[in-house]
């Protein structure tokens, strides 16, 4: 592997379409952002998906210029982080809790929570609840 090759996650919209292309700080990264979503499609049961997946996200070499690769970064450590679900109700959040992955819990007039802990979650649900209520 030559210095000068930057990384990326290349994902196709539709499975007849081009590839395209979201920089990856190493190709390290880009390999664990290709198998996290995999995970997820996974955990899903998405079987269409998972039946496609392999023709529409892989890691490429970046195929842009240098500067573009550094103004369009993406995946970076830190978006392993992130939440890849959002919930709204305690029921949405039973469901993708099962998933292992990072979510953002939402209630009207409550911050946000950002959690890979059900229970945590359960009771932000719940505390909005009783607070609504009276």
């Amino acid at each position: 592997m030559s210095k000068s090759e930057l990384w990326c996650v290349a994902i196709r919209p539709e499975c007849d379409s081009t590839f395209e292309q979201c920089p990856a700080a190493s190709k390290e990264l880009a390999e664990k952002a290709v198998a996290r979503y995999k995970s997820m499609n996974e955990k899903e049961g998405n079987e269409f998906v998972l039946e496609i997946f392999d023709h529409c996200v892989e890691v490429q070499v970046w195929e842009g210029s240098e500067e573009d690769h550094a103004k369009e970064m993406f995946y970076t450590e830190s978006w392993f982080s992130e939440a890849m679900y959002w919930c709204d109700s305690l029921e949405m959040a039973e469901r993708v809790f099962k998933f292992g992955e990072i979510v953002d819990c939402h209630k009207k007039g409550f911050p946000i929570l950002k959690t890979s802990d059900f229970e945590k979650a359960k009771r932000f649900y719940e505390e909005s609840k009783t607070d609504a209520e009276g």
